[in-house]
């Protein structure tokens, strides 16, 4: 099969050659990317990679692209196919040595004091929960599971074992890498911005020059004065003229006050010449009633085709100068009588009639004329209270009035949160993608040229970049929408935070392609998903350790010594004190041999006073003591539920009012998700679990996707926004999956990334199910430069 692309950027481009082999099968994820394509990756040391359209992360330790690998639970890996990574199960990465230790040892477990302080509760044995359990109790509760007869059978066979694998150098306690810091991720962006926040920074082509002053994202002059008005005959009718030409007949010091006539296409159709005829008829009455020549009318005063999308984005301009703000509504012609007031609400609910009232002049009262019912008597009101009279969000939009009556004042970031929440619910007729940012754009003092090619997310980035809009795009990243389908500009918070409580940590610097920005100065650090890994902890060195360790490093040395003087003394009389020394040493090692599970446990598996700091994921959920196990060996508590880091964390109040982070599942509600999330299809949110070594926390989260990256972006009620997001190689995407609350202490072992493309919300992209897969793509593979 032969697919043909244009290339798309020198970092992520679609190839044009044939293509001999298809998407890489995802053995344990079952579904696979439909596209046909191959797709060019440049890394972070310039190398480029060729291939197909899989999922891929970037090793922290080259920064190659690898294939993505999840580890997974268990009946999850062997659930349907629903995902387009590859699947593994979780294993056991703990030395072999270790392992041994901790299978001879396991039935000694904690004490129920000991499990609740670590999250791990139950309500017979809490102590708080279980206000009838005594010491008495608990002594008897640790008898009867600390069962010792275990541990003498498994001891002898683990020191037989022991013993050989002591003759096998072997490091057990994990290795410090990166200095005992967070792996770094390893990212480059090599594209330009499509509007930079430094001209500079733009794109040139080979053989030009940067232009002096050049204009990546120009912003709109704002107009003096209305290009047409309708002007009033001096006994009855209007003309439509041209102000400039009109003021150029007559002299600047013609009386050019105006009322602004607001309505609504629903209500008054431009194809409908009845409609229009009634509406010039009801704002001329108006005009004459208020003692003004002139009024200004959406359907007559942007007359010229090649001016009309910037007429339509300066009428905010053409309000602000108007005398007074006249509003006309009535029922479409052939419609029966309706309310006043519920025509008004239909007025208030379209998206362009909103900043027509707030713009409008404060010092006279919006004038209401409604057809069929007489003009000589319109109803007046003030502007404050126009928002309970027509307006559904009122309790939001009364905010905006009062800003602009100055009875407050906002910031520039509440008053865009507060319209961008009124403005998401009004409807309108779409011309641009961007009419929202482009309804929005009027309420602001700069004001950017509209570009009919932007998506909305674009158009309001560029707004954003235009204005002081205090971090407002910096502080969209951070936030965690309550529901995944949630737009862009829905600025819901699930943790119920509004985006001026969030201070960011890093800058946007330019707006990129598609709905993505260009982010510089965040934190950052890699997730392993394919396995966990040995995890070097910090412990005193005390007298214990240091005697344990001498002891077991020597049982090979004592043992070949002492079989070798031990055969030497036997073999003469004349060095038969040789023989005692060596049985002494044999004896030495024996004794070391059977306390090896002792020694081994006491110098690695005491308490730890630093970790390195890694990040674990796997896809489901498991008990925080068989994670422990599967990272350190035993299950020693040290690992904690984290109790506020995602929105599935649960957490209770302990005795002296301690808050104790649990175990999500203890909510029925969230273990009900965490079942309907084992059998979800592709696309729907999953459950996936991070570990962090270094707070030692544990988080059960919501991802369509596994992030592959740890993004700290800003912070918020004393901890860390890390916003995880999974890798689009083909673009150098970032796309956020899901926000995390995480201890600001990570900061001091992450480090920062460069500039780094994120998107708020990744396409989903076309997948085939495994039994199409077969039937429909040849086999193809990749190359890498």
């Amino acid at each position: 099969m032969l697919t043909t692309s244009t290339q798309e950027s020198p970092h992520g481009s679609v190839s044009d050659e044939p293509l001999s082999t298809p998407p890489n099968s995802n053995g344990f994820g079952g579904c696979s990317c439909a596209s046909h394509r191959t797709f060019h990756h440049r890394d972070c040391m310039g190398r480029r990679w060729t291939g197909p359209d899989d999922d891929r992360y970037l090793s922290p330790y080259d920064g190659r692209l690898k294939k993505l690998v999840v580890q997974t639970v268990g009946e999850w890996h062997n659930g349907p196919a629903s995902a387009t990574w590859e699947r593994t199960t979780i294993r056991n990465t703990t030395p072999l040595m270790l392992r041994i230790v901790c299978w001879a040892m396991s039935s000694i477990s904690m004490s129920p004091y000991q499990k609740e302080e670590r999250g791990q509760i139950d309500e017979e044995s809490s102590p708080s929960l279980n206000p009838h359990r005594t010491s008495e109790t608990d002594e008897e509760s640790q008898l009867s599971g600390d069962s010792w007869g275990p541990v003498c059978v498994k001891w002898a066979p683990a020191c037989v074992a022991l013993f050989f694998l002591l003759f096998i150098p072997t490091d057990l306690n994990g290795e410090v890498r990166n200095n005992g810091f967070y792996e770094k991720f390893r990212y480059r962006y090599w594209g330009y911005s499509k509007i930079p926040r430094n001209p500079q920074e733009s794109a040139i082509k080979i053989g030009s020059a940067p232009k002096e002053n050049q204009e990546i994202n120009p912003i709109s002059e704002r107009p003096l004065r209305p290009r047409y008005l309708c002007f009033l005959e001096e006994v009855r009718g209007v003309r439509v003229e041209n102000v400039e030409r009109w003021l150029s007949q007559r002299g600047n010091e013609y009386d050019m006050r105006y009322i602004f006539i607001s309505y609504t296409s629903e209500q008054f159709s431009p194809e409908n010449e009845e409609d229009m005829e009634a509406l010039h008829h009801i704002a001329e009455r108006a005009a004459r009633a208020d003692g003004v020549p002139a009024y200004w009318i959406g359907c007559s005063c942007m007359p010229d085709d090649d001016q009309l999308t910037e007429d339509v984005h300066r009428i905010s301009d053409v309000v602000r100068g108007a005398h007074s703000l006249v509003i006309i509504v009535g029922p479409p012609s052939g419609d029966g009588a309706k309310q006043r007031t519920t025509m008004l609400r239909q007025l208030g609910n379209r998206m362009w009639t909103f900043p027509e009232v707030l713009l409008s002049p404060g010092d006279h009262q919006i004038t209401i004329y409604t057809r069929g019912q007489d003009l000589n008597n319109p109803s007046r009101v003030a502007k404050r209270n126009f928002a309970a009279l027509a307006w559904d969000d009122a309790a939001i939009s009364r905010q905006l009035v009062d800003h602009y009556e100055s009875y407050i004042l906002l910031t520039p970031l509440e008053l865009v949160t507060l319209a961008l929440r009124c403005l998401q619910g009004r409807e309108t007729t779409q011309y641009f993608a961007g009419d929202m940012a482009y309804a929005l754009m009027g309420l602001l003092r700069r004001r950017p040229k509209v570009d009919e090619h932007d998506t909305a997310f674009q158009a309001f980035a560029r707004l954003s970049l235009a204005n002081d809009s205090n971090k407002l795009l910096e502080r969209l990243i951070c936030i965690l929408p309550k529901d995944t389908s949630q737009q862009w500009y829905t600025i819901d918070d699930a943790w119920d935070v509004n985006l001026w409580d969030i201070d960011p940590m890093c800058q946007v610097a330019g707006v990129g392609e598609g709905d993505t920005v260009i982010l510089s100065g965040a934190f950052a650090a890699p997730i392993r998903w394919k396995s966990f890994a040995p995890v070097a902890l910090l412990t005193r060195n005390t007298a214990k350790r240091w005697v344990a360790r001498i002891c077991l490093r020597g049982v090979p040395a004592w043992f070949i010594f002492g079989v070798m003087l031990t055969k030497l003394g036997d073999s003469s009389p004349k060095i038969i004190f040789l023989l005692g020394i060596g049985c002494a040493l044999l004896g030495l090692a024996l004794a070391t041999t059977l306390a090896s599970p002792y020694m081994l446990r006491a110098i690695y598996m005491g308490k730890s006073w630093g970790t390195q700091p890694w990040f674990f994921g796997f896809e489901g959920h498991l008990d925080i003591g068989t994670i422990e196990a599967n990272i350190f060996g035993v299950n020693l508590g040290r690992l904690t539920w984290s109790p506020f880091s995602s929105e599935l964390s649960r957490h209770y109040e302990a005795d002296y009012k301690e808050c104790i982070g649990i175990d999500p599942t203890e909510d029925p509600d969230i273990r009900d998700q965490v079942e309907k999330a084992s059998g979800g299809e592709y696309g729907k949110p999953k459950i996936f679990t991070l570990v962090d070594t270094y707070t030692m926390t544990v988080t059960l989260f919501r991802a369509v996707r596994p992030p592959v990256a740890v993004l700290l972006c800003g912070s918020e009620g004393g901890m860390q926004r890390a916003v995880m997001c999974s890798y689009d190689w083909r673009t150098q995407t970032l796309y956020r999956e899901t926000v995390l609350r995480m201890k600001t202490l990570v900061l001091e072992k992450m480090s920062r990334v460069d500039s780094v493309r994120v998107g708020l919300q990744r396409p989903s992209a076309d997948t085939l199910m495994p039994e199409l897969h077969s039937l429909t793509c040849p086999e193809r593979g990749a190359q890498s430069v």
